[in-house]
This record gives structure tokens, C-alpha cells and sequence, in this order.
């Protein structure tokens, strides 16, 4: 990774995947005081925002394969500049560069052995 260009965050989400979605996003809505911010859907599931909690649901549990892989997703401001940066430490591609309802992102397995998320949201 270059030393000299950091990769900094405009912020951390936490995936929360739940065979029982209307009833977990009132929970993160109750638990954090906060609204939902993003209702989405793609690749056979839907999302909601809420807080710094990325509520994942489905009506075929088979969707959910990947997002139950995920630890976190790192919202960031250019993912061209990301998907250069991760090359030297990542592992293993599971979801390339690709467009979702929200924006883009594309899903690595580092070195670590964590599964991320990196996302550039539309504006």
C-alpha cells in the first residue's frame, strides 16, 4: 500500500443481515435514535440505512450468501483511487467493480482474512 496517499473513510458501516427485517430495522431505529436514511434493493435483496447500520433482508435467504460474508463496508469518496490502493493487500475478489442501486462497490477478501465492502454512494 502507498505510504504516502492513506486511505481515509468518510465513515464505517456495520452490516446487520436478518431473516426478520421490519422487525430489526425498529430495533437499530429504537437502539441508535436514528431514522432510516437509505431504502434500497439489488442482487435479490433490500437495505436500509439507519445510523451506521446497513440492514440487509431478503425473501430468498440464497441472496443474502455475500452480505452474510461481509464484516464491514467503508464508504469512500473515489473508489477508482480504493480499488488501486486494496491491489497490494487484498486476497480475493468476491464481488469485482460494479454499479448497485446505491452507487458502486466491489467486495474483497484482505489479507487478514476479513471480507469488506468498499462503496461510493450516487450522490
Amino acid at each position: 500500500m502507498n505510504k504516502k496517499t492513506p486511505m481515509a473513510f468518510l465513515d464505517v458501516l456495520l452490516p446487520i443481515v436478518t431473516d426478520q427485517f421490519e422487525d430489526t430495522v425498529t430495533f437499530y431505529q429504537q437502539i441508535s435514535g436514528e431514522k432510516v436514511k437509505v431504502s434500497a434493493a439489488h442482487d435479490g435483496y433490500y437495505l436500509k440505512l439507519v445510523g451506521s447500520f446497513v440492514i440487509l433482508g431478503a425473501d430468498d435467504p440464497v441472496a443474502l450468501k455475500i452480505p452474510r460474508q461481509v464484516q464491514a463496508i467503508f464508504l469512500v469518496k473515489d473508489l477508482d483511487f480504493y480499488w488501486q490502493q486494496v491491489q497490494s493487500f487484498l486476497s480475493e475478489v468476491i464481488v469485482p467493480l460494479s454499479v448497485v442501486s446505491t452507487g458502486r462497490r466491489f467486495i474483497i477478501r484482505q489479507q487478514d482474512g476479513k471480507v469488506v465492502e468498499y462503496l461510493e454512494l450516487f450522490n
